[in-house]
């Protein structure tokens, strides 16, 4: 394993560390002191880990960690070929994925199973997946070209014969009689005779139905060779020579050598210093490692943090089943937001029966009450009685690009009035006076507005309103975000200098 591209230890380092670091070659082994960064002993290091992650991890699990941390489809990329080397890692790790999913569930089971599908007399379904950006010659079977279509078809082994002739002993099972035998042209067994000439008109049939298959995958040109021998036999060739010779060709094709430009010899690039690729490296990886995606939550949590070092805390990493339509957030808050997505706005249809579903499915059956008494206090605001009576959206997730970056998050509420879009957010933050309503707009602030920002970009319409629906125990508070312009203009500032002082693609935020 060490010495495998994985780990890329050469032979010169592992004779180091055996004779020059008298290191072992074992995982329990403790790593010579001050040697740590030894090729060798950062590959002991990782095979350390992963011999421990294999009590809880599953073998595609175990695999996919490998090929992630070590790099091995970057790596593949200096093989010169490395969408095949790509392929076989996905199907390697896809057949894993199928082996635990069958119930296997032990690595070292997984590996004696592994072994078997290497063996030479093992045969292992394979599909392969069409490689649709890569601009080459694929040569398939027509069972393995059903469904697809190419710019340009080159039909290849027209001479087979389509009847096929009779070798060999044979035996069959016809469902509806005795089995029929053939061991020779002589040998063969009642009613042998009978059901060979259903199953060769049979056969011929399927054989036809191939060939037209064959001959449909074309989009622009479809390319055919009709040399033939003069034979009785029937062939792909023959099939298709008598419809070709009795239809007229609108513009016969003359092939021609066209003459190529000639190649411009390339300039020898002259390899820069290590500390100037080092600068370049930083430079490169900097700019890669530049956040590219911004969450509109994130802005808020950012300002919150920067105001009050105290609400610092990292993201919760949550793993809701399936069946939780609410999103991040305390249970309460997640079962709230989850019922305001599938009621009737209108009337509050089915609200008993999703505020229980949802309480069961965050674990709080026992504040169902309250998350019903909440989701009527919102059924209650204006903004809920504006968008039952024209076009709104729910739960509606927007994203668009603001400045270089991208602004993403998911609306609550987005509806039509009649002075423009009205983005509604609904809070589960408990407010009982001026003061606490002021701080907690004034915290969501960005956020607001970068929903509405990105609404306007996305959609190409204005948005006329963004406001806040506090939803406290004892009723609900409207607050309307004030200058919504010089706030959205914020925003696009934040955005940047958020981007830039990020090292990570994406952030996982916690919704209120």
């Amino acid at each position: 394993a060490l010495r495998s591209f994985v780990y890329g230890c050469g032979d010169d380092d592992l004779a180091h560390w055996r004779l020059g670091v008298r290191g072992r070659f074992t995982l329990r082994a403790p790593i010579p002191e001050g040697h740590d960064s030894h090729p060798v002993a950062l590959g002991l290091q990782h095979l350390q880990q992963l011999h421990e992650a294999r009590l809880w991890s599953t073998p595609a699990e175990l695999l996919d960690r490998l090929i992630r941390e070590r790099g091995v489809l970057e790596t593949a990329i200096a093989g010169g070929n490395p969408r095949d080397v790509w392929r076989r890692l996905r199907f390697v790790i896809d057949q894993a994925r199928a082996w635990v999913d069958a119930g296997g569930v032990d690595l070292r089971a997984y590996l004696r199973w592994a072994r078997l599908q290497g063996a030479d007399n093992a045969r292992v379904s394979e599909t392969v997946l069409p490689e649709t950006d890569d601009d080459s010659v694929r040569i398939m079977t027509i069972h393995g070209s059903k469904g697809l279509e190419f710019p340009i078809t080159v039909l290849a082994g027209m001479t087979t014969k389509i009847q096929k002739s009779d070798r060999g002993a044979s035996i069959s099972f016809p469902p509806d009689s005795d089995p029929a035998l053939r061991l020779s042209s002589v040998v063969t067994s009642e009613g042998y005779s009978t059901w060979k000439s259903i199953d060769d008109q049979m056969d011929e049939h399927e054989r036809l139905r191939l060939l037209y298959v064959a001959t449909t995958r074309a989009r622009d040109h479809l390319i055919v060779s009709l040399h033939r021998t003069e034979s009785t036999a029937s062939t792909g060739a023959s099939v298709m020579a008598g419809p070709a010779n009795e239809c007229e060709v609108s513009t016969p094709f003359v092939p021609t050598i066209a003459s190529r430009p000639a190649l411009r010899p390339s300039e020898p690039v002259a390899i820069p210093d290590r500390d100037t690729w080092l600068t370049e490296r930083s430079v490169a990886l900097e700019r890669a490692s530049a956040r590219t995606v911004v969450a509109a939550t994130t802005l808020a949590r950012e300002a919150a943090e920067a105001a009050d070092p105290g609400l610092d805390k990292r993201p919760r990493d949550l793993d809701l089943p399936p069946w939780q339509k609410g999103r991040y957030g305390t249970a309460v808050g997640r079962a709230v937001h989850g019922v305001l997505q599938v009621i009737g706005l209108a009337d509050g249809a089915g609200l008993t029966a999703a505020a229980a579903a949802q309480a069961a499915a965050e674990g709080v059956a026992n504040r169902q009450d309250v998350i019903e008494r909440l989701a009527r206090h919102a059924l209650a605001t204006t903004v809920a009685a504006e968008a039952a009576a024209g076009e709104f959206w729910r739960e509606l997730w927007v994203a668009a690009p603001i400045g270089d970056h991208l602004v993403e998050g998911y609306v609550d509420l987005l509806y039509r009035s009649r002075s423009g879009l009205v983005v509604v957010d609904w809070k589960t933050d408990q407010v009982h006076d001026d003061a606490a309503v002021a701080a907690k707009v004034d915290r969501y602030r960005l956020q607001g507005a970068a929903y509405a920002a990105a609404v306007e970009a996305a959609t190409g319409e204005a948005v006329d309103r963004m406001v806040f629906v506090f939803l406290n125990a004892d009723g609900p508070v409207e607050v309307e975000l004030p200058d919504l312009g010089p706030a959205i203009a914020e925003v696009k500032t934040s955005t940047a200098e958020l981007a830039e002082a990020s090292a990570v693609s994406e952030a996982v935020v916690e919704f209120e």
